[in-house]
């Protein structure tokens, strides 16, 4: 059995064909350019329909052989984000990096609903629409993966599972459904989501659109789409009670499967559901891979400023993560300390990164760049109760920031005192969809 896997990232589309020995037979991925210019600095929107049609683009590159021969298709994209649609239309995806709201307003909601929403939460664009009566003229909403889902199906109906369901922070875990209380109380029609349905659960089959579209079988069975930072794990780990999972993308999640947690966590830390009934214990910075690339686009920015041509970014990393081995060789752990909120955090918008213990001759782009990269790692890790860091027995890396950055790999290494396993497999969230996909349909 093969099934397509589709992951609709923050940036890019990428698909693969996945087959039942947990291989990656062909893969492919381009940008989608679907940002959408708004005048507001604090809006993030993108383009649905160019974002559609970067997906059939990416899905017709893959081998038709193949193509011909998939008997499911899983679909996982960005968290958090919120499109919505009446019967004539469809809005512009928000993203998960809106915060138009502010935290006075973000405030107010979570006292009215007793909730903890954050910027860039569904729910919080919701809410903000609500307040403002332009959710009106909407009949429903959607993640960017669950409208597609129902495209390839034809349905008229949206679904999500709780993955989705629980990144918009309308879910009540306690039940595995929509709070419809606190949904109530923010004036939110509740007959405005979508119905939630189990992970993995199949939704319909692949309509004739899109069947000739992307040349697959015809009623090739459609899995429920599946939140991205799970989709990611399911496609790189193989034992959830022992291995810790961390991510460097555009964003950053450091994630931990539990059977069963109970206990007090920090704000920083959330408890989203997992497929098979488990928790998923998840720090989500919000500047993952784009805190290191600061140092390089800090150091081009001095260089324009004195008159100097710009050097070429990739290069210029390169250097920078190479200096900054050099110094790790040579010292046990960075003397400079760099927190790295430069875009804030969910759970404290306000934060901003910041240096500390420079003297006049330490700040070296050695010793910054190493620095930086144990900034990022302990961003992570910190919140996480020792005791639910016992008895792991190894960090699986992904992204490419993780893949591509040694000193980064050193200070996982070093901050975790574990092992690091680089994740082998192309594209994790896309073959986590596909490899969800598989177990469901067959």
């Amino acid at each position: 059995m093969k099934a397509l896997g589709i992951d609709l990232g923050t940036t890019k589309v990428a698909a693969v064909i996945y087959d039942q020995n947990d291989q990656v037979l062909a893969a492919a991925g381009m940008a989608h350019h679907a940002a959408v210019p708004t005048g507001d600095a604090n809006a993030f929107e993108q383009d649905v329909e160019l974002i559609m049609q970067c997906v059939d683009r990416v899905v017709t590159q893959l081998p038709l052989e193949l193509r011909q021969e998939v008997s499911a298709v899983g679909i996982t994209g960005q968290m958090h984000s919120l499109l919505l649609k009446n019967r004539t239309q469809v809005s512009h995806l928000v993203t998960w990096q809106d915060h138009r709201c502010g935290a006075d307003l973000i405030g107010d909601f979570n006292r009215i609903a007793n909730l903890k929403l954050r910027e860039g939460f569904g729910g919080t664009t919701l809410a903000r629409l609500a307040r403002s009566g332009e959710l009106q003229q909407w009949d429903q909403c959607a993640t960017i993966s669950d409208f597609l889902a129902a495209e390839l199906c034809g349905n008229t109906s949206i679904t999500t599972d709780p993955t989705h369901a629980a990144s918009w922070g309308l879910y009540d875990l306690d039940c595995s459904c929509w709070n419809l209380e606190a949904v109530q109380k923010l004036n939110i029609d509740p007959e405005i989501l979508p119905e939630i349905r189990p992970c993995g659960a199949v939704i319909g089959r692949l309509n004739k659109k899109y069947a000739d579209l992307w040349q697959l079988p015809e009623n090739t069975a459609i899995a429920n789409a599946i939140g991205d930072n799970q989709a990611s794990i399911l496609g790189t780990g193989s034992d959830f009670t022992n291995e810790i999972y961390l991510t460097l993308g555009t964003g950053a999640q450091l994630s931990l499967v539990s059977e069963n947690f109970s206990g007090q966590l920090p704000e920083n830390i959330e408890i989203r559901p997992f497929p098979g009934n488990r928790q998923l214990l998840v720090a989500a910075p919000l500047c993952g891979g784009a805190a290191f690339a600061f140092l390089a686009d800090t150091v081009n920015s001095f260089r324009t400023a004195l008159g100097e041509a710009p050097l070429d970014r990739s290069v210029l990393l390169d250097k920078l993560d190479a200096l900054g081995m050099e110094y790790l060789q040579q010292n046990t752990t960075p003397d400079i300390t760099i927190a790295p909120h430069f875009l804030g955090e969910r759970h404290a918008p306000e934060l901003r990164g910041s240096i500390s213990n420079l003297t006049l001759n330490n700040a070296t782009p050695g010793a910054l760049a190493a620095a930086l990269a144990y900034g990022i790692v302990r961003n992570l890790k910190n919140g996480f109760p020792a005791g639910v860091l016992q008895n792991r027995r190894c960090v699986i890396g992904s992204g490419n920031a993780v893949r591509l950055v040694k000193s980064i790999q050193h200070a996982i290494k070093q901050e975790f005192a574990l092992p690091l396993q680089l994740a082998s497999g192309r594209e994790e969230a896309a073959s986590g969809a596909a490899k969800q996909a598989l177990q469901s349909c067959s």
